[in-house]
């Protein structure tokens, strides 16, 4: 009694079977969706000020959001497309490099033209920053722990959000709304650094290339030759879960000010929400792991849904606010840590980083639309920008619960099998024909 068994041992923590070759692949990944998060993000706070300065209308300032995502498509193929010929390390490093000058060339525009055009060009090379990193880490980490260390990655775009909302309560006081554009070149280059001389190439990447003599078209051409059912079918599900975040990420910062809130309290409860995000992305993965990517991503939207419609409700009085734009960021924006699993694991290895590039960004034109479309509905109507914003998550949320329901699981799936006819673990999507294509 009371004496344990001889040569019983313990199960070994899930993050100590981790290699530290592993490890630096998500920091890799995590570090540059962090810093795509804060020069994306840091717009969202000075719309308004960018509006002001150029005598322009919010909603016209709003576009910018928009343009941006309208062309995240091009640059999440075409650099999809590199990674798939030369590997994932040096297209992350080239993306890093080219969202970071158009983040500085933003901060010296001289015109609403000129943001427009920095705008775009940062949408071209912000683009790979999420797709780049989830495929480096889903062919980096063991197949159980994939869907956690995607979800650990995308915590990065929640970290962004959190030092978004520390550039625009530090540096925006004093230095403006061109200021907070010039914060992330230092982390950038200590970044690339880090890339450039401590991660190890994709092994699965490295294996695929090995094992063929040449590249016979371009993987963006395979993509759609070989696999259009199931691109037609993620490009929907994407759109519809990018236009269920972004009503929140693009607005509330615009929606506290429409209630002149300070700009100490607008800060607050933008941290206090991507707070949530980081927490959310990070439980993602488990959630994934526990109830799979369908079910997983399905519960999170429906615990996130009735957060969205309080959260509006009861924005005047602070300490509920601040729970409750807690749990919007947990449950609505931190689903997303689920789609790079969904992505990466319904795509062969030879078009897998195109595909996901392409996709996920296909898909961020929901997330440019949401506010563009909720701010020309509140324009003409007489509908609350509260109702607007709640309106208009709660209906993509509860879309995109209905797009899942066709989605079969991935959870478990051999990503170097993916395409394989004859791989008895092969796991597909059903399109909305209801054709299966592996």
């Amino acid at each position: 009694m009371g004496q344990s068994v001889v040569g019983e041992q313990r199960p070994v923590r899930w993050y100590r079977e981790i290699t530290w070759t592993q490890w630096k692949a998500l920091i890799a990944g995590w570090g540059v969706w962090t810093l795509d998060g804060v020069d994306f993000l840091v717009l969202t706070y000075v719309l308004s000020d960018i509006a002001k300065h150029f005598n322009i209308p919010l909603s016209t300032t709003s576009i910018l959001l928009l343009m941006t995502y309208g062309v995240r498509w091009l640059g999440g193929l075409l650099f999809g497309n590199l990674s798939d010929r030369i590997g994932r390390r040096m297209p992350m490093i080239i993306a890093c490099s080219w969202f970071t000058v158009c983040a500085v060339l933003t901060g010296v525009s001289w015109s609403f033209a000129s943001i427009i055009v920095f705008r775009l060009l940062l949408g071209i090379g912000m683009a790979p920053g999420y797709a780049l990193g989830a495929t480096l880490v889903g062919e980096t980490w063991p197949k159980k722990y994939r869907a956690i260390g995607i979800g650990l990655q995308d915590t990065g775009w929640g970290t962004g959000g959190i030092l978004a909302s520390l550039t625009y309560l530090w540096v925006y006081p004093h230095f403006g709304w061109r200021g907070v554009f010039f914060v992330g070149i230092i982390p950038a280059l200590l970044l690339i650094w880090f890339i450039s001389v401590a991660v190890k190439e994709s092994p699965i990447w490295q294996e695929q290339i090995r094992t063929k003599t040449k590249i016979e078209r371009q993987p963006m051409f395979q993509l759609f030759s070989k696999h259009l059912g199931k691109v037609i079918f993620l490009t929907v599900l994407m759109f519809c879960l990018f236009f269920s975040n972004w009503p929140l990420l693009g607005l509330f910062p615009s929606y506290l000010k429409s209630l002149h809130f300070t700009h100490t309290t607008i800060s607050t409860l933008g941290l206090t929400i991507s707070i949530g995000q980081l927490i959310g992305f990070a439980a993602s993965g488990f959630i994934a792991e526990k109830f799979g990517r369908k079910k997983g991503l399905i519960y999170m939207f429906l615990a996130g849904i009735p957060s969205v419609i309080i959260l509006t409700a009861v924005v005047h009085s602070f300490f509920w606010a601040e729970i409750w734009a807690f749990i919007c960021g947990a449950f609505i924006i931190g689903s997303a840590g689920i789609w790079g699993s969904i992505l990466a694991e319904n795509l062969p290895t030879e078009v897998r980083a195109s595909g996901v590039g392409f996709l996920y960004n296909i898909g961020s034109l929901g997330g440019g639309l949401a506010p563009f479309v909720v701010l020309a509905v509140l324009h003409g109507s007489h509908i609350s920008f509260g109702a607007g914003l709640a309106g208009a998550t709660i209906a993509a949320s509860v879309i995109s619960i209905i797009v899942l329901l066709f989605v079969h699981e991935t959870k478990g799936v051999n990503l170097d099998n993916i395409g394989d006819e004859h791989d008895p673990g092969e796991i597909s999507i059903t399109d909305p024909l209801g054709s299966s294509h592996t």
